[in-house]
């Protein structure tokens, strides 16, 4: 094993090093929401005044950018450009955009044609569910429910490295491979569950999103284009018919757990809420009291690669590096991704209802950190290029088809099907979020971003849908451009074009959308 700087990308076993440097701004306290501006939170038309300029105290960034080296991040671009008035704003990479099937039909004026001959291959990181677990990797933000990629110091100063060892001893970022432009991985560094969908497809708007966000792993000067950033979507859809999906609920009991943690620091009850196959709190205020102020040097939450690297551009004397050990000779050997998938399908479709139910779903395993891959059993997908869907919006378009701060949006064309109640309880986590009690501007106090509705348990954490403009390059990869390995992609490819494109569009049995 050996040590190299980030432009050394020719190792077998490789340690790379980014360095990432700093802007300073202003503005730290400022928040966003998605309602309206009240002082100085800002509503989703107003989020271009979001400022930040201090990682320990900046709330309105919410998601430091870990995607790539060279990194540039000097002002906020989230253009106001929403779908019904598309007068607002000239050409702009704004983000969610509503997704059309158009693109894939010749005879259509919107046709854009796919490029893209492969499906998107990934690997699993180092973390495993316990290391997660341990190191609170799930988390109720106020824009979010999140997974992280933790980092830890690895006693250098100033350098950081995942916090999660495999069996090997190696440190494995979990990383995931783009068809055409791309010749390296783009690694993953947190992901976000929203409900609703941010995202829509022909007008429809989805239960929830999850959003898989990733770092590219060379620098500029390798890369040859500076500044990108990549993110892959899967929808959620609830059904009145559908089970439980049992990976989403042994997330949702981490993130009870996350919940019930804020609130006994904050001397505050559990909630009464109960969510059966989660453990029950029934914890009263004075049960455990403890003073604030012994907890004011305890943990705060994981970092993700991105909170770095938002510190090293936020701060001019920070150096800050990112170590990546990888196991390069694992993940780019031949797999047989055939046999995976058949394994797979036997062990969700048969051996896994068999399991005794265990508390917070402990029988549940092994975790898999692409999970949604897995579970939306299809290859195709949309793509196209946007921006960041919270401040600061990082995505701003320039001329010349240039590919410089762009966020390149996969988003796959079936959603996930889950269970009302599992909507019902991400919706609730929201709703009633409590800021943590080292919180700079509300400690122990009703927290959330999201908007609110009256007469009604739901709110909303999606940006609205902006225009759509030429410069998206949005297309739609389906069953012409190459051959799945899913048995329900290849019979949903069997059938005639505009049937699987509208009529019935996706791998399970509906009419339209």
């Amino acid at each position: 094993m050996m040590k190299v700087m980030v432009d050394d990308f020719f190792c077998i076993w490789c340690i790379f090093t980014l360095v990432i440097s700093l802007v300073s701004s202003n503005s730290d306290l400022d928040e966003f929401n998605y309602d309206q501006t009240t002082g100085d939170s800002f509503g989703p038309s107003d989020w271009i005044q979001v400022g930040c300029s201090d990682l320990q105290k900046c709330r309105g960034w919410p998601d430091a950018w870990e995607m790539a080296s060279d990194w540039e991040l000097k002002e906020n671009h989230c253009h106001w450009c929403p779908a019904e008035d598309d007068s607002l704003c000239g050409n702009h990479h704004q983000s969610p955009i509503d997704l059309e099937r158009n693109r894939a039909l010749e005879s259509h004026p919107m046709y854009n044609e796919c490029i893209d001959i492969h499906w998107m291959a990934y690997h699993d990181s180092s973390c495993d569910f316990e290391t997660l677990r341990e190191k609170k990797a799930f988390t109720v933000e106020r824009h979010a429910l999140k997974i992280t990629q933790p980092l830890e110091p690895t006693g250098v100063p100033d350098e950081y490295r995942l916090a999660c060892e495999g069996p090997t001893g190696a440190r494995t970022w979990g990383k995931i491979d783009f068809s055409r432009g791309f010749s390296h991985w783009w690694h993953l560094s947190h992901i976000d569950f929203h409900v609703p969908s941010e995202h829509t497809q022909e007008g429809k708007r989805y239960s929830g999103e999850i959003q898989m966000y990733h770092w590219y792993s060379v620098n500029a000067t390798v890369a040859g284009i500076h500044n990108e950033m990549a993110a892959v979507s899967v929808f959620l859809e609830e059904f009145d018919d559908s089970p439980d999906n049992d990976v989403l609920n042994r997330i949702i009991c981490q993130w009870r757990e996350y919940e019930e943690t804020t609130r006994e620091a904050c001397d505050l009850a559990s909630v009464k809420t109960h969510y059966p196959g989660c453990y029950y709190y029934t914890r009263e205020a004075d049960d455990v009291r403890r003073l604030r102020k012994e907890r004011a040097g305890g943990d705060v939450g994981p970092k993700s690669a991105g909170d770095l690297i938002l510190g090293n551009r936020l701060d001019k004397e920070s150096r800050k590096t990112i170590l990546l050990e990888q196991e390069e000779e694992d993940n780019d050997a031949p797999f047989d991704w055939d046999a995976f998938i058949k394994s797979y399908l036997k062990a969700s479709d048969n051996e896994a209802p068999k399991k005794r139910h265990l508390m917070d779903y402990n029988h549940v395993d092994p975790w898999f950190n692409y999970f949604p891959m897995l579970d939306v059993r299809t290859e195709y997908y949309y793509r196209y290029s946007g921006s960041q869907t919270v401040p600061p919006c990082y995505g701003e378009w320039f001329s010349g088809n240039d590919r410089r701060q762009t966020n390149h949006w996969r988003v796959m064309k079936d959603p996930i099907r889950v269970s009302r109640r599992q909507i019902d309880e991400m919706h609730r986590l929201l709703r009633e979020r409590i800021a943590p009690f080292d919180d700079p501007v509300r400690p122990c106090q009703p927290d959330t971003a999201a908007k609110q509705f009256p007469n009604s348990t739901r709110v909303s954490v999606a940006r609205p849908v902006q225009s759509t403009r030429g410069v998206h390059f949005e297309v739609f990869c389906e069953c012409d451009d190459w051959t799945s390995k899913w048995p329900e992609d290849q019979k949903w490819c069997a059938m005639d074009k505009l049937d699987r494109l509208y009529r019935h569009p996706y791998n399970f049995e509906t009419e339209t959308f």
